[in-house]
């Protein structure tokens, strides 16, 4: 024989082979072996291969099934939610959904496979991304083989999806090709200005099923300095204002604030990354004080200040206004009688209330440097000084008349 026609019979001998080894791979399975693994539904099973899908007739006792086909099933309009899946590295705060898809196929060797699809999205939900001002995420997409669940395989045929969002935003990349099962998902970002969903469409289901894609509101931290506050403008506390922990370093956000009673100052602030800002709020009338933070226009945080009635301050200011008209009355070069005591405690009076509200709110009149004078000790000191000052002045602008000689 000569050497082209040992290659013409080698040829052959290997299309043979092939073709023995495609029938050898062909299984005919029963309409009950469907039902069994597919599962019982009202739906249609339908029969997805390279040349096209089409419905298994009603009274089909069987189907053939090559390397490559694939039996379907739709069991469900919606996904199942809740379900665990072997997605590696996942946090604890992933959602999981069972897609309510079957696919029966076999592989080269024959062995069937029932292929069941999971969707499953990282951290439970789309995060705020400050610089593109849109809710961002990651999800996962893979399937699983449920008759062979220890062993990852190749898919003589990939499971094409196309993944788009109902109400705005993109998926990308927006289908898909799985080739394998277990646990190497594919994986899609997801962006959106809001909560969204995901339509997720087979070439045996047009219309397809759609997932649901909440959002994790952004929370700023916002730790008042002192929760209680002495009422009426006698009092100021700092609040502290910093981001989530998952924001970038790089990420600038505009945080402005409202409240209830006194607003709080500045009104708005511009934070980076790992960055904290301090804003101040002074007393209003006693009561609690709401505050809110936004970013652009989302309520993103919250916290509350008490303002109390001033009692401890009016109890302060009275002490060191009574410590001031003792000063003065045993201070005097003469001895007094005792009813000059409540005459000087009076004079000083109301240069001591007046030395206290100023202390109080920040004006530091005599000079005194106090590092804070809202604090008590602060302010009976600054009451007893403005009260000794203050009869002081007075006696000095209105002497004491003298008395003249009786006729």
């Amino acid at each position: 024989m000569n050497p082209s026609g040992r290659v013409r019979v080698l040829v052959i001998a290997l299309g043979l082979s092939c073709t023995a080894t495609i029938a050898g791979a062909q299984r005919t399975i029963s309409r009950g072996r469907l039902e069994q693994v597919l599962g019982r539904s009202a739906t249609s099973i339908r029969v997805v291969r390279p040349t096209g899908v089409s419905d298994l007739g009603a009274n089909a006792a069987s189907v053939d099934v090559r390397p490559g086909d694939l039996v379907f099933r739709k069991m469900a309009d919606t996904a199942k939610r809740g379900t665990r899946v072997k997605v590696p590295s996942l946090p604890s705060t992933a959602a999981a959904w069972v897609m309510p898809y079957r696919w029966l196929t076999i592989d080269s060797a024959g062995v069937e496979r029932v292929l069941i699809p999971y969707f499953v999205l990282a951290s439970g939900g789309l995060t705020y991304d400050v610089p593109s001002r849109t809710y961002r995420g990651v999800a996962f997409v893979g399937v699983e083989d449920t008759l062979h669940t220890d062993v990852t395989v190749t898919l003589v045929r990939p499971l094409k999806m196309q993944l788009t969002t109902t109400t705005g935003g993109s998926v990308t990349p927006p289908t898909l090709a799985i080739t394998h099962t277990s646990l190497d998902y594919d994986s899609v970002r997801i962006e959106s200005p809001d909560a969204t969903n995901v339509r997720i469409r087979t070439g045996a289901d047009p219309a397809g099923i759609v997932i649901p894609i909440p959002v994790r509101a952004l929370s700023i931290g916002m730790i008042p300095q002192q929760p209680t506050l002495p009422g009426l403008g006698l009092a100021t506390t700092d609040i502290a204002i910093s981001l989530p922990r998952g924001v970038p370093r790089s990420d600038t956000a505009i945080i402005t604030f409202s409240s209830t009673s006194s607003p709080v100052r500045p009104s708005t602030v511009r934070l980076t990354g790992a960055e904290v800002a301090t804003v101040k709020l002074r007393s209003g009338i006693p009561g609690r004080d709401s505050i809110s933070a936004y970013l652009d226009g989302v309520l993103v945080g919250g916290t509350s200040v008490e303002f109390v009635a001033p009692w401890a301050f009016l109890v302060a200011a009275v002490t060191g206004i009574l410590i001031a008209g003792l000063a003065r009355f045993f201070g005097a070069k003469r001895r007094k009688r005792a009813s000059a005591l409540t005459r000087d405690v009076l004079k000083g009076a109301p240069f001591g209330v007046l030395a206290a509200i100023a202390g109080a709110i920040g004006l530091d009149w005599m000079k005194l440097k106090i590092d804070d004078p809202a604090a008590l000790p602060a302010i009976v000191i600054t009451a007893a000084l403005g009260a000794w000052l203050g009869t002081r002045l007075l006696e000095g602008v209105v002497p004491t008349a003298k008395p003249t000689a009786s006729s």
